[in-house]
């Protein structure tokens, strides 16, 4: 009889290890099927669409009526954007008990990318960006968020939140599909969103009851693959709140829309017309909200402080009948600013203009003629709004009990200050370390620190040496954005973008036969923050600089960044000179101050009398000064000061005061009235 060969086959110890490594490759497998289907599901449209999974519903629902609903009742959204890193830690608390008692129910926070990781794949979550903390006192206080982490955040911030490092790459697309600029993207949401997520109302009633995906797109693109990217990776990542969009016309509604996605407009005239945008897109059956009533504006240098009057004028409609015509029409409204800050450090964003040659940085106060000022005051603009909200919010939606307005915290004019002792810009260098050096001028993104990801803010210094007399130099692209130029030492003037006269050529008065140092102190004033020229806001030199015709090559570059451990290190340093009056170059400057109060009061620091630079207090970079104005005096929180000495340094590039001025008063500069044509 025959045998069949199956019969013959053994089944050794080593067959059966294969058979069941296989079949254990077979579940892996089909487990990570299993699982991939319950992430997509996850990730999935919060509405629903025919590519799309069922989501668990929001807790704030849009699809009742004209009426927002959070557990079933109806939430008529009284809101009031503050940022978290443009407020010390310490009076977090303070203006977010205001904001309450002007009846308020809802804050609007943005998130900057740029600081929250500031060096690429470093995250800080640590003090001024402490956002959890930021978040337990708003549920403390007892509002609701509106949380609106990017990518993109504009809001007059240096590159509209974005990091610098995302411009080493010279081929990048920022806010797009462009995959370098994914998966950076991703990584930061990915670190960002588990820190907050835990505060969404379906957490335990966290305070987060919407998030918004990117930031007016619609001014920007049409990219719905890039909205959409961003839209499912916050859902991937575990936002499960309702998703917004805002954006500020028929066509930026449209094209800044995305499925899925529950639409917000943003305007600052024309309440009919604004509204009506979003009934013709959204439908009738929807809850309507403002999510950015502009309540002042914003300054830039050498401009006026804006204010937007409280009512109608010959300038504009007027706050006070716009709010009202909202709240009539049973609009929600949030006001952007509520409370707006400080622009600390080099922070400040910038604006193009005359279609967009002009350079527009934006100055140090981010005061925006807000309902609280920008040391947290109340001004006449809160009652009002207080007043409006009485008369004209639906019933219900502003409680009887609501807190007392904190005292207010004062500020006082501490003595004024003699300056004891000067750096040079020599001995700053030193401190700097080693140049950088190559043969032609690297912008600040291309420098090789930062963990590669070059320099993002501050100075940089350009020096080489020309081999001859110069007569006349050529730069290829005017100074990114302003270069102070010295010729063997000699300061010899400006080159700047700040018109639009394209600055790029340069002719020297002086110099010798022979070698010839040639020095620009290039300074970032501050990356443009909207506009669709973003990938353009390389800082530095951008190109070649050609003397008399000829290439300049050999080039060394100091990066000034002036972190919080250069200061320090320049603090404690022995390059320190008795204070001279006669430094004609750029130069740290440095005084003391002794204060008795306990805890130290707030102040303003009068700089008329200086000329250009950065301030900092015990370490803490203060941000820009500019004698140029509109403004003079400059925000110094109390906590930023301690009872005892405090130390002050300035970075002053060129005429020094010999003593520094603090007063009880703020000054913002003269007043520039808003009109219709500034929205």
């Amino acid at each position: 009889m025959k045998v069949g060969r199956m019969a013959q086959v053994s089944l050794r110890p080593v067959h059966l290890i294969r058979w069941i490594v296989i079949a254990l490759m077979i579940g892996a497998i089909i487990y990570w099927y299993f699982q991939r289907l319950k992430s997509r599901q996850e990730s999935a449209e919060i509405i629903g669409g025919p590519e799309s999974f069922k989501m668990p519903q929001p807790s704030l629902n849009v699809n009742g009526g004209p009426d927002f609903l959070l557990d079933g009742k109806k939430l008529h959204i009284l809101s009031g954007s503050i940022h978290y890193f443009r407020v010390v830690p310490e009076y977090w608390e303070d203006r977010l008990v205001k904001m309450k008692a002007c009846g308020l129910n809802t804050i609007d926070v943005y998130v900057p990318w740029n600081m929250h990781e500031e060096v690429r794949g470093e995250f800080d979550f640590t003090g001024i960006l402490d956002i959890e903390k930021f978040l337990g006192i708003a549920k403390k206080v007892g509002l609701y968020v509106i949380l609106r982490p990017g990518p993109y955040i504009c809001a007059e911030w240096e590159f509209g939140g974005l990091p610098s490092w995302l411009l080493q790459y010279d081929e990048m697309q920022v806010r797009s599909t462009y995959p370098l600029y994914l998966e950076a993207v991703d990584r930061y949401f990915e670190e960002l969103i588990p820190r907050v997520a835990k505060f969404q109302y379906s957490k335990d009633r966290g305070p987060i009851i919407a998030v918004q995906v990117e930031n007016e797109f619609g001014s920007y693109g049409d990219d719905k693959p890039y909205l959409k990217h961003v839209r499912e990776t916050m859902q991937r990542n575990g936002i499960r709140e309702l998703l917004i969009t805002s954006d500020n016309n028929w066509k930026h509604l449209n094209d800044g829309s995305v499925d899925g996605v529950f639409m917000t407009v943003n305007f600052q005239s024309d309440v009919e017309k604004n509204l009506g945008f979003l009934t013709k897109l959204q439908g009738d059956d929807k809850p309507k909200m403002v999510m950015e009533f502009w309540s002042g504006w914003f300054d830039h240098w050498a401009e006026g402080h804006h204010v937007l009057d409280t009512e109608p004028s010959k300038n504009h409609e007027g706050m006070s009948n716009l709010v009202k015509g909202i709240l009539q029409h049973k609009a929600s409204i949030n006001f952007y600013m509520f409370h707006g800050g400080t622009n600390f450090g080099f922070w400040n964003g910038g604006n193009h203009g005359n279609k967009n040659k002009e350079y527009m940085p934006t100055i140090t106060s981010y005061d925006y003629d807000a309902p609280l000022s920008e040391a947290g005051d109340t001004t006449s603009k809160f009652f009002t709004i207080k007043e409006l909200f009485k008369s004209y919010a639906p019933k219900g939606s502003v409680p009887d009990n609501l807190p007392k307005v904190p005292t207010q915290i004062g500020n006082m004019a501490y003595p004024t200050t003699k300056v004891t002792h000067y750096m040079t810009l020599d001995n700053i260098l030193e401190l700097v370390g080693s140049p950088i050096k190559n043969e032609k001028p690297l912008n600040m993104e291309k420098l090789p620190i930062n963990r590669n990801g070059g320099q993002g803010y501050g100075f940089l210094l350009y020096r080489t040496t020309v081999k001859s007399k110069p007569g006349k130099m050529l730069l290829a692209n005017p100074p990114q954005d302003r270069a102070q130029i010295f010729l063997n030492g000699q300061d010899m003037g400006v080159l700047d973008r700040i018109n639009d006269d394209d600055q790029k050529v340069f002719e020297f008065n002086t110099g010798r036969d022979g070698d010839n140092t040639l020095e620009l102190l290039v300074e970032n004033m501050g990356r443009v923050n909207y506009g669709k020229f973003l990938n353009g806001e390389r800082k530095g030199l951008l190109g070649e600089v050609l003397i008399d015709g000829k290439k300049q090559i050999n080039w060394e570059m100091y990066p000034m960044e002036f972190k919080q451990p250069f200061i320090q290190a320049a603090s404690a340093s022995s390059k320190w000179q008795d204070y001279a009056s006669d430094v004609k170059r750029p130069a740290l400057y440095k005084a003391t101050i002794d204060i008795t109060e306990n805890p130290p009061k707030d102040t303003f620091i009068d700089m008329k009398q200086w000329e250009k630079g950065v301030i900092f207090i015990n370490g803490f970079n203060l941000g820009r000064y500019w004698k140029k104005g509109p403004q003079v005096t400059y925000y110094l929180p109390g906590p930023l000061l301690k009872t005892g000495k405090n130390e002050i340094i300035i970075f002053e590039l060129h005429q020094s005061s010999s003593e520094i001025v603090f007063s009880d008063k703020h000054n913002l500069g003269p007043v520039q009235h808003v009109t219709d044509d500034d929205e």
